[in-house]
């Protein structure tokens, strides 16, 4: 039996998956599209969610709602986005950004520009996972669609990277940045794997449809013989009639494909249980990622 093989995902741009991220946070304003975003609010409000001690209500309350086409109140609102992500960075989370990862705001505000605004969703996301409710926050990625995932996970690489390379060397941060690198390495190996094994799963329901299917076409096949056998007196016990042939062709076909469909049932089982085994793999990663990023902020 031939196997398909599914069309591959599409990459989601940056700024396209991180909006559908951001969109998990069912915020009062809209987040939909670029233009929704360059207001300042929906981002504001997000940020209040992942933090409500640090961008507080006073904070938020800076943020003006009601904006209209009006950039210089986007301009304003945009930029206390990004001072506020910035002081969360340099005195909470104890971090210095890179200038590379700092978006030209005036191309977000007058020209909604998407590669700028993922720079500063991608901002937003690393006070997501460096904040108290890292974990809460982490889970919510791993629910997202494969394609929408990588790219969260590159996202995440990228500002580790970056805030990595922009540190003073010292051998102990480099060995836990070694420590860390193969982590990453070991997460990237285990979602690979993973969505090998969905793939595979996806065949083999594939495969048991195709065989249910051909499984209701022979009882359908076997009961009409059963009719026509029944209308023939004496033939079923001479297995050299016609009839009675086909009829134990049928009956062999139909145990044939049963044993199949078995044991794909059993095969698919177990690369479920697989996918949930890696499921929690990747948890554990994730924990060993915070852990060793932790101890390497200690060591710097």
């Amino acid at each position: 039996m031939e196997e398909t093989q599914p069309p591959p995902q599409p990459k989601l741009p940056l700024c396209d998956s991180l909006m559908i991220w951001l969109q998990t946070f069912n915020t009062a304003s809209p987040c939909q599209d670029v233009k929704q975003l360059t207001s300042g609010v929906a981002m504001a409000q997000v940020l209040h969610q992942i933090d409500a001690a640090w961008f507080n209500e006073s904070w938020l309350s800076r943020i003006k709602e009601d904006v209209g086409d009006n950039w210089r109140i986007k301009a304003s609102n945009v930029k206390k986005v990004l001072q506020g992500i910035m002081s969360y960075y340099h005195e909470f989370l104890g971090q210095q950004i890179s200038e590379a990862l700092i978006p030209d705001l005036n191309q977000i505000t007058e020209c909604s520009d998407p590669v700028e605004l993922g720079r500063l969703l991608q901002l937003i996301l690393g006070c997501a996972i460096n904040c108290e409710k890292k974990q809460e926050h982490i889970q919510n990625i791993m629910t997202l669609e494969e394609s929408v995932q990588h790219v969260v996970m590159t996202a995440i690489q990228e500002l580790m990277s970056k805030e990595i390379l922009s540190s003073p060397p010292n051998d102990a941060v480099g060995e836990l940045e070694q420590q860390l690198k193969r982590a990453l390495e070991e997460l990237q190996e285990a979602l690979a794997e993973k969505e090998e094994l969905r793939q595979r799963c996806e065949e083999l329901d594939m495969q048991v449809t195709t065989l249910q299917d051909e499984k209701n076409s022979l009882v359908s096949e076997n009961e009409m013989m059963n009719e026509k056998l029944d209308q023939l007196d004496g033939s079923f016990d001479d297995p050299n009639t016609v009839v009675a042939k086909k009829y134990f062709h049928a009956q062999l076909q139909l145990e044939q494909l049963q044993e199949e469909n078995f044991r794909l049932e059993a095969a698919k089982d177990d690369y479920r249980v697989h996918c949930e085994e890696l499921e929690k793999q990747l948890i554990e990663f994730q924990h060993r990622n915070d852990e060793l990023t932790s101890l390497a902020k200690k060591k710097k």
